[in-house]
């Protein structure tokens, strides 16, 4: 069974990158579809922590919105690492 994301730290950061990317990829808001799917991978991150099969289907997300140039090479390398880090701190 799944568990919650634990600790004070550890969701501040899981919510501040999902945060940071609906910022970076969709500020004006102009991208309907899109803030649901981070909404649901929100969702997952902090209620199924350490679940592989989310960190694997953000990385082709992030891939994905790198390929449709929403997000340049540096913003989708930089976003990666982040994601990295969380999977080493257990939210992703």
């Amino acid at each position: 069974m799944y568990e919650s994301l634990q600790g004070i730290a550890a969701i501040a950061a899981a919510n501040q990158f999902f945060d940071d990317l609906c910022q970076l990829v969709d500020d004006r808001e102009e991208l309907p579809l899109l803030r649901p799917q981070v909404e649901a991978y929100r969702w997952k991150a902090l209620n199924h922590a350490g679940a592989g099969n989310t960190y694997h289907q953000m990385r082709g997300f992030l891939c994905g919105l790198m390929v449709s140039e929403i997000l340049d090479v540096e913003q989708g390398r930089h976003l990666h690492q982040r994601l990295e880090n969380s999977y080493d701190g257990g939210w992703s």
